[in-house]
């Protein structure tokens, strides 16, 4: 839900970490998203779903070593929500983001944060603010849409932020002079 515009607008360029496990019909659920989006490179940890942040010390370690062999220039997170996974991956991923004593440690020059906006209550205090809008195309947002849909087992019926995500992005980008957009929070930006 949260940046499946931006996978769609530059798929060339992205790598996409999956970190909880996938039983068989998300496994093909996610194929199907991941075709639509149109991205090839990606790595599942396969860990276990709801308790992603049992081990924290591997998960930071797993970003690692996954950060060290990408070199990525921008990090995308989720929003620290209701949700313990997105939670767990929001700490660790900044963790692992962090400057670091060692030297072969990967030290990103961009961080951000995706919104997730299934989740209207937030118990996460932070002082993320939502302050980078990525200007989407009807293409990239349908795709997105067509890929969230693609995760027919994990949507809700009925009036849901799920199903809504092309009018989510147009309200967001009407009020920021686009036609679709996304948003995210800056945490850290290395210009050179």
């Amino acid at each position: 839900m949260g940046c499946g515009g931006l996978l769609a607008k530059y798929p060339d360029d992205t790598a996409v970490a999956v970190m909880a496990a996938m039983d068989d019909v998300r496994v093909k659920e996610f194929g199907v998203a991941r075709e639509i989006l149109g991205y090839d490179t990606y790595e599942c940890f396969d860990l276990p779903d709801r308790y992603l942040g049992i081990d924290m010390a591997r998960l930071v370690g797993m970003l690692d070593g996954l950060f060290r062999r990408w070199q990525p220039a921008e990090i995308y997170l989720p929003f620290p929500s209701m949700h313990q996974d997105h939670t767990a991956v929001y700490e660790a991923g900044i963790r692992s983001a962090r400057l670091s004593m060692h030297v072969d440690h990967w030290f990103p020059p961009m961080l951000l944060v995706y919104d997730v906006s299934a989740y209207d209550v937030n118990l996460y205090p932070s002082d993320l603010r939502f302050n980078v809008f990525e200007s989407l195309s009807e293409d990239q947002i349908r795709k997105k849409a067509q890929a969230l849909q693609a995760y027919g087992s994990q949507l809700p019926a009925g009036p849901h932020p799920a199903n809504e995500v092309i009018s989510i992005a147009q309200a967001l980008g009407a009020s920021r002079r686009l036609q679709y957009a996304e948003q995210y929070a800056m945490v850290r930006q290395v210009r050179s």
